[in-house]
């Protein structure tokens, strides 16, 4: 939000700086972004009067015919060709004469157009720095001073300041709410505005009458009735003063109500009576199919949860979002009924959402407004309206309140401030600081009560106040103590953290690149992928949109969307992974503090080549075992030992994985990893071109195991000695199985297996296979003799073939 300096100014009398003021708002957490100018390098500007226009030149380009103006200053007079449509004689304008100089560093000089000698400029808001309009040149009214610096006259030489508000700070969306911040961190006197306003006959509620149907989008609704009214362009202070905030004048009336939006921070809208049926304004939910052409021009389709202004007969506007096309104020409204009201801020974050319409107002509402402050903004706007249209207050405000609101009340013991911040100013301080932010003490009794003013509404509790008065008390006041007893505690990491860590730098070595995704994934991807609606998924009740609205029961989807990404880019060969938490409804034992069940995982997916393309690398393909291998990296990471791999049937594992071609790794009878290949119609619906394999391993179940020291033992001194096994056993004999029957037969001085060859083909004949095994024997305190080996070999041989009724194929 951008505030002028000077318009600060006028609500708080402080000599600081903007420089200053922006570095204690800083310190209290109100973030200022940026102070700019309002124009920079603008000089020798003035305000001229055209006197005349001597003769047409030609067009300049279509639409715009230059002709010769004559322009008179305070002392001189000035031949000036312009080709702006609104250059007609008695304007008053912008003139910059030979010598002035434009933002961007633009001298203006004398030149020669269509034959004709041009003595300046006749400038737009454009070429001023002041706005965007460049249809025409700068209108000032007739009373404005001939000759006067222009510069000085429209203020231009202020400076604004752009503050980024946190959404619990809606008390300082407006130049009063930073005015009465700034107020409070320097002890500078505080002004709130307080209209004089001239009421007159008849009574508003005899002109128009107001309505609440939903109570629970729309607590409170205020109006007045202003009449007789003429809508003209605004004075240029109020249009400059819109134009330093962004925003862009329109007429006098309309003006108004946004610059009392940015002065006290309460959104008006003021609708064209005559265009309201009855003057009645009803307001209630929208109705199944009903629609509105809103101010932009737009057929919006509304919702049975949003907000409606109307009145008997039809709409008028989104409630607290944007008003109605039909009601808008026109150059022949002469009657206003002016709204001030109080929105549920989650009804209008919704239905902002839903329809993708962003306001000032919705912005505003959406972070809640002050109840309470409704009758100032209609008291100021109702002044200025009548003080800038000619027209005449109705007397009294027509008001909707069912329900009102008290404030809250809060107990605030002095003591308390000491515990929270480990410091307190004295007691007439921290009291003289909650006043001049606003709240009512009662300071009588030991114990402060301290009643809530209604623009704090993130103010709940005792110490939401110690930390109001801690921030403007400064925080660079509070002494640097030690923890209590002088003692500092040893940081400790939990074990899922420390393990999150290790796997991410083994990952990373072994080549895959970290990627962070989206923890929300669109339902329809999980139903792609095999989820079904009873399989437990979480949805969002306020989701941003459909493609995020469930929380991701894997991290698979996102995983694909990122090869999806690089997919779209020429990118095929890739491998990535994740450490991220997936969300399941509760389970049994689960922690009673957390709505879900959370459950930390790494996710791996590959896709491409092997290797890097070079001209001494191969071109393999990633398959499903470099899946199960970096899989089994990461329990080996964990420390794990003596997994199994156990594959999965039809109608078994994740239903995204290709059948027959997934297994899990399980540990301790609990399968901690899955792994395989992605099914073909996954693949399709995320149009990735070739095969996918991906694993995921659940870093909570490793980190739940007992932690294993690690064991170090010294380098062999003697020789080892291999020898190969090759068995022929039939087809369903997994190479697994008989590992674990070679470690099991706990043969002396075998320490290492290690597959390397599988064969299937005609030399070993249908529904059989042969498995290669290379065996190592060592012994720790001798070389091995042939005796030894091949006695153990032979005994490991037997048994071998006779547990699993194998061949012994010759290598």
């Amino acid at each position: 939000m951008k505030i002028s300096h000077r318009w600060l100014q006028e609500f708080v009398e402080t000599s600081l700086p903007p420089s200053e003021i922006a570095a204690r708002l800083v310190n209290a957490g109100i973030e200022v972004a940026s102070i700019e100018p309002v124009v920079e390098g603008l000089s020798g500007v003035l305000v001229g009067r055209i006197e005349a226009i001597e003769r047409d030149l030609g067009e300049s380009r279509p639409g715009h015919v230059n002709r010769l103006c004559r322009v008179a200053l305070r002392d001189r007079t000035l031949a000036i060709v312009c080709g702006a449509p609104n250059a007609v004689p008695g304007r008053y304008t912008a003139v910059a004469p030979a010598g002035a100089i434009l933002p961007g560093g633009r001298a203006v000089a004398v030149a020669t157009i269509a034959g004709v000698r041009s003595e300046g400029m006749l400038c737009s808001e454009r070429e001023l720095g002041i706005g965007a309009d460049h249809s025409g040149i700068l209108e000032l009214p007739t009373d404005t001073p001939l000759g006067a610096d222009l510069r000085e006259y429209l203020d231009l030489d202020d400076v604004v300041l752009e503050i980024e508000i946190t959404p619990n700070r809606p008390d300082v969306l407006s130049v009063v709410g930073v005015a009465r911040e700034v107020a409070a961190l320097t002890s500078a006197r505080f002004h709130v505005p307080r209209p004089v306003l001239a009421e007159a006959l008849p009574e508003a509620a005899a002109l128009a009458s107001v309505e609440i149907e939903a109570v629970d989008l729309c607590p409170r609704f205020c109006a007045r009735v202003i009449t007789g009214l003429a809508v003209r362009p605004s004075p240029p202070w109020l249009a400059q003063r819109l134009r330093a905030a962004g925003l862009r004048p329109i007429n006098n009336l309309v003006d108004v109500t946004n610059y009392v939006m940015w002065e006290l921070g309460q959104p008006l809208h003021a609708f064209d009576a005559d265009q309201v049926a009855e003057r009645r304004i009803i307001v209630r939910r929208a109705r199944p199919g009903e629609h509105i052409t809103t101010l932009d021009g737009q057929v919006r389709l509304l919702g049975p949860d949003m907000a409606m202004v109307t009145d008997p007969r039809r709409s008028l506007g989104i409630g607290g979002v944007m008003g109605g096309k039909d009601s808008e104020i026109t150059a022949d409204t002469s009657t206003v009924i002016l709204e001030a009201a109080y929105w549920d801020p989650g009804g209008i974050r919704r239905t902002s959402r839903t329809l993708g319409l962003s306001t000032d107002a919705a912005y505003r509402f959406e972070r809640g407004g002050d109840i309470d402050g409704l009758h100032q903004a209609l008291d100021r706007a109702g002044q200025l309206m009548a003080d800038l249209g000619g027209g005449a207050i109705a007397r009294g405000i027509i008001e909707s309140y069912p329900s009102p609101r008290p404030r809250p009340r809060i107990a605030l013991r002095p003591g308390r401030i000491q515990r929270v911040i480990g410091a307190s100013p004295e007691r007439e301080e921290a009291v003289g600081i909650l006043r001049r932010l606003g709240f009512t003490t009662d300071d009588s009794r030991a114990e402060l009560e301290v009643v809530v003013p209604s623009f704090r509404r993130d103010i709940a509790q005792e110490d939401d106040l110690v930390e109001e008065i801690a921030r403007v008390w400064g925080f660079d006041k509070i002494p640097m103590t030690l923890a209590r007893g002088g003692e500092l505690s040893p940081v400790t990491r939990p074990r899922s953290l420390s393990l999150s860590r290790a796997v991410s730098r083994h990952l990373n070595a072994a080549g895959l690149a970290e990627c962070i995704s989206y923890s929300f994934v669109d339902p329809d991807r999980l139903a792609l992928m095999g989820w079904r609606p009873d399989d437990g998924l979480v949805p969002l009740q306020n989701p941003l949109s459909r493609e995020r609205s469930v929380l991701r029961p894997s991290l698979a989807p996102g995983l694909l969307e990122v090869l999806a990404a690089n997919a779209n880019r020429q990118i095929a060969d890739v491998r990535v992974f994740e450490v991220g938490r997936v969300f399941a409804p509760r389970r049994a034992g689960d922690d009673e503090d957390r709505p879900l069940h959370e459950e930390l995982v790494v996710g791996i997916a590959l896709t491409g080549s092997r290797h890097a393309r070079a001209w001494s690398a191969s071109r393999e393909r990633v398959d499903i075992y470099d899946a199960k291998g970096l899989a089994e990296l990461v329990l080996a990471v964990c420390g794990a030992s003596q997994w199994q791999t156990v594959p999965w049937g039809p109608g078994q594992g994740p239903r995204y994985f290709e059948e027959g071609r997934a297994a899990a790794l399980r540990l301790g009878g609990c399968d901690v990893a899955c792994f395989g290949e992605l099914g073909a119609p996954v693949r399709e619906g995320f149009d990735l071109p070739g095969p996918v394999f991906i694993a995921e391993v659940s870093l909570t179940a490793l980190a739940s195991r007992p932690d294993v020291a690690s064991r170090y033992e010294p380098l062999p001194r003697f020789p080892s000695v291999q020898r190969d096994l090759a068995l022929v056993v039939g087809a369903d004999v997994g190479a697994e199985d008989v590992e674990v029957q070679l470690r099991a037969l706990g043969a002396p001085l075998l320490s290492h297996v290690m597959l390397f060859d599988v064969y299937a083909g005609e030399q070993v004949g249908a529904g059989r296979r042969s498995l290669a095994f290379s065996l190592t024997f060592q012994a720790p305190d001798r070389t091995l003799t042939d005796e030894e080996v091949n006695e153990v070999y032979g005994a490991i041989v037997t048994q071998v073939a006779k547990r699993f009724k194998a061949e012994i194929r010759g290598l």
